[in-house]
């Protein structure tokens, strides 16, 4: 993948605009791991009118550990992530947040503790972010919006939770499958070839950074690719790649496996989601 200014950067600009609160089958999108749901467009449109633009260099900290984390921040280019390690290190487990997720604070919006881990810029970035101070007024005067914003940070800590659960007792194979998906829902177009569903989206992130996401070595996700182009599942293409749907259902049963009842309706296969998922939109976050 080139650096800087690419087609995969631009890319990143165009993403799925959903509602976490649809419980229809389909309609709802599932919970999937270390990414958390973009943020709703109101709360969208409240960050860029109330916050301030902070743009990063690839690996730049958005926080240091000598300071408290007393704000709310949005992506609003490239993506950004957060680790328990250092930035430059691998592998150390991390969670990514692409245009219009949150990038920081919402681990402590409330009770001001430690966030625990480090926030940085995994490529090129800018960020919006609003003094949790100025934000809380607001949101007490404005409850549809404090209720989705509260809704968002519990389907964030859902999503760490099955990252969590796939470190702990998933194989790397599987952890890179499950990864594929989340990165999918956000960014893949559906197309067909001999009758089967694939995929075409921007490439999972550069190798190193896929090793960072899934807490994997090197050796071992090479190992696990070239498997999948051996089989004829997973093309790569300039900045983009190409995987056939089925392959990754294993991946997609094992998150749906791992949830009890709710009201919530999730379609029984991968293929299934993918035919119910709205287009990709632009994503341009201006005030």
């Amino acid at each position: 993948m080139a650096n800087g200014i690419t087609e995969w950067m631009a890319a990143l600009h165009r993403g799925r605009i959903f509602d976490i609160e649809r419980k229809d089958v389909e309609h709802a999108v599932p919970i999937v791991p270390w990414i958390h749901p973009p943020l709703h467009p109101e709360l969208q449109r409240l960050l860029i009118k109330m916050g301030q633009r902070v743009r990063l260099d690839k690996n730049q900290k958005l926080t240091s550990t000598t300071r408290k984390i007393h704000h709310l921040a949005m992506v609003t280019q490239g993506v950004t992530a957060r680790n328990f390690g250092s930035p430059t290190v691998t592998p150390k487990g991390a969670a990514i947040s692409p245009v219009g997720h949150i990038a920081l604070g919402n681990l402590n919006f409330f009770t001001g503790r430690a966030a625990i881990g480090h926030y940085f810029a995994l490529t090129k970035a800018e960020i919006t972010v609003v003094d949790k101070e100025l934000l809380l007024p607001i949101l007490k005067t404005e409850p549809e919006l404090f209720s989705l914003l509260l809704k968002h940070f519990e389907c964030g800590t859902l999503s760490d939770r099955l990252g969590f659960s796939l470190y702990a007792f998933g194989s790397v194979e599987l952890r890179l499958k499950c990864f594929i998906i989340s990165w999918a829902i956000e960014f893949a177009e559906v197309f067909y070839k001999g009758g089967e569903m694939w995929l075409r989206m921007p490439t999972p992130l550069t190798r190193i950074n896929r090793c960072l996401v899934t807490n994997a070595s090197s050796v071992s996700i090479d190992n696990c690719l070239k498997k999948w182009m051996g089989k004829g599942v997973w093309s790569r293409g300039g900045d983009f790649t190409t995987c056939q749907v089925d392959f990754f259902e294993d991946g997609y049963l094992w998150m749906r496996e791992s949830e009890e009842q709710s009201e919530y309706r999730y379609p029984a296969t991968l293929k299934e989601l993918f035919s119910f998922l709205p287009a990709l939109k632009a994503r341009h976050l201006v005030s």
